[in-house]
């Protein structure tokens, strides 16, 4: 930010950062449910991101606006780091059915 003026050449963080929510929904690439490991943001998150259907892109609005600008967690806003909106697009890539973690991820890497 203070180099650029914002973060949105980076490519890696909000990669991470949109893997990081897929993670949230406690599906995997497969599509089958799992156990989200311990931690104290779990609930929150989840509860944000409840209506979010794997294979049904169409069920994701604005559900990630009060986290990715949430500076409690990030210690910025993403959005006026120049970030949110490429986040939003990789998650919408993310949850478009099975597959789509690692083509979204294969798609940003070896780009």
């Amino acid at each position: 930010m203070k180099r650029f003026g914002n973060a949105s050449k980076l490519t890696a963080i909000p990669l991470g950062i949109a893997g990081w929510l897929r993670y949230m929904l406690a599906v995997d690439d497969a599509g089958n449910k799992y156990e989200l490991a311990p931690d104290p943001m779990n609930e929150e998150l989840q509860e944000q991101l409840k209506d979010i259907v794997i294979g049904k892109p169409e069920t994701f609005k604005n559900q990630l606006k009060p986290i990715l600008s949430n500076e409690r967690l990030f210690f910025i806003d993403l959005y006026k780091a120049g970030v949110g909106e490429k986040i939003e697009n990789m998650f919408r890539e993310m949850i478009a059915g099975p597959g789509a973690v690692r083509a979204t991820i294969h798609k940003y890497v070896t780009a």
